[in-house]
């Protein structure tokens, strides 16, 4: 069960993604001719900081991409 949740899209269409982690985050949305494709907004990350580090291990995930995109898409298609 997913329970990861797509919260906000911002004036750019970008979604917000709550991971339930203890932290969100951002995927970029674009369209790309007749369909909507994504991508994670943080790429950088500092080895100093905790949360960074989280959020990259979450990221580097490949599950965790595929549950994102699917709803920073849909929720990008209805809002």
């Amino acid at each position: 069960m997913n329970t990861m949740e797509a919260i906000k899209k911002d004036k750019n269409g970008s979604v917000l993604i709550d991971t339930k982690k203890g932290f969100s985050v951002w995927l970029d949305v674009w369209n790309n001719g007749h369909e909507l494709e994504c991508d994670w907004n943080k790429y950088i990350f500092f080895e100093n900081n905790t949360l960074d580090m989280e959020i990259k291990a979450f990221q580097d995930n490949v599950d965790n991409f595929d549950v994102c995109t699917s709803l920073a898409i849909e929720y990008h298609e209805i809002n």
